[in-house]
């Protein structure tokens, strides 16, 4: 296979942005870190914290929510953009701080649950990859409201091009776990967080052996056109967006993510029919509630329909131990989506699809957009 050839249909450089992920993480942390710092105190004292986006953006926030429900006793609401700006809530007051992710910073759902949230008078906090300070977007809005703050990710490659985002989900993570890390105080993951996961994001995202063995699973998969991604806990939202983003947005074929949590009670109806390819997050054997539920889970699919995912193979057993203990549980999504962004660029490649590009789907959703696509259709 001329893979080298294949990589030709990348027109957004997806594999370059990839690679970049853990130096992106750690150019976000030494520009932005004394920022949030800042921004952590004039919050923390808020009695109420919504998080809110769209896309990746907004799964990155329900990774966010298991660290949070672990070391704070504050309320935490996690809300898409969308219902947020159509259902504005009434617990949303003057004592609240909603923080926003938006990779473009232009993106319109985001944009008008702000200023819903600005009629009350709350706390906002933007996390954004935009620089530029232009109309209609984030930026301007910041601006135009004392209440409001702005956080910047930085990405070696910028603006992030490629649709299934990857610099910029590894860094709006990290600085949105930063923030919540200060915000409630809890020392014990900050290093981790700070000066592990950067280094270690860098070495699997660049990792020769977990390209070969994504190629290789690709080629396996080729043929194939429904998946069913699993993962548990915070894991369950890695298999999130490699399903409804990575998958379906960027290798133009179907998928399913399921919580492990919720498997015996949906999916396992399936076994009796046609079962699906069903690829698994395999947790850690630290984990023992994780692996309870991986064991049932392998035992019961069809062996030759399992495709276990477990990036502690591509890593050193010094680095696997960091994840041993709860903390490492929490922030496993990090290296958890590695692999899966490998399989889903070959896949595509492999599919003659550029993985970066999407005809349909635009970072900016509004509705002279939607209304030209609908038009088009009818």
């Amino acid at each position: 296979m001329n893979w080298f050839k294949l990589e030709k249909i990348d027109s957004t450089n997806m594999k370059a942005n990839i690679e970049s992920q853990g130096r992106s993480i750690s150019l976000t942390f030494s520009k932005e870190i004394e920022k949030v710092k800042f921004v952590a105190e004039k919050v923390k004292n808020c009695k109420n914290f919504v998080f809110s986006g769209c896309g990746d953006k907004y799964i990155i926030p329900l990774i966010t929510e298991y660290i949070w429900r672990k070391y704070s006793k504050k309320p935490l609401n996690v809300i898409h953009s969308r219902i947020l700006a159509n259902y504005p809530s009434k617990s949303i007051d003057e004592n609240t701080c909603v923080i926003f992710l938006s990779q473009s910073g232009t993106t319109s759902d985001v944009l008008e649950a702000f200023k819903e949230v600005k009629k009350k008078n709350a706390w906002i906090v933007c996390i954004t990859n935009l620089k530029e300070d232009k109309q209609n977007s984030l930026i301007e809005l910041c601006k135009s409201y004392k209440k409001a703050f702005l956080l910047n990710t930085w990405t070696e490659i910028y603006p992030e091009e490629p649709l299934p985002s990857t610099a910029t989900f590894h860094t709006s993570l990290a600085l949105l776990n930063l923030l919540a890390i200060l915000i409630f105080s809890e020392e014990r993951i900050l290093d981790l967080q700070v000066n592990q996961i950067p280094k270690i994001v860098d070495v699997l995202s660049r990792s020769e052996k977990l390209k070969e063995y994504s190629r290789n699973l690709a080629l396996k998969l080729k043929a194939k056109e429904n998946f069913y991604i699993l993962g548990d806990g915070p894991r369950y939202l890695v298999a999130r967006k490699a399903a409804r983003i990575m998958f379906m947005e960027g290798v133009k074929t179907n998928a399913c993510d399921i919580e492990a949590e919720e498997f015996i009670h949906s999916l396992i109806e399936v076994v009796e029919r046609r079962p699906n390819i069903l690829i698994i997050l395999k947790p850690l054997e630290f984990w023992d509630n994780s692996m309870k539920l991986y064991k049932i889970i392998k035992n019961v699919w069809p062996k030759k329909l399992v495709i276990e995912i477990d990036p502690f193979e591509f890593i050193d057993a010094d680095k696997k131990s960091m994840f041993s203990n709860i903390e490492g549980d929490l922030l496993s999504p990090f290296i958890y989506i590695i692999p899966l962004e490998w399989l889903s660029y070959y896949l595509a490649l492999i599919k003659k699809v550029d993985p970066g590009k999407g005809k349909i789907v635009s970072k900016v959703r509004n509705e002279e957009n939607l209304q030209n696509l609908f038009n088009l259709k009818n």
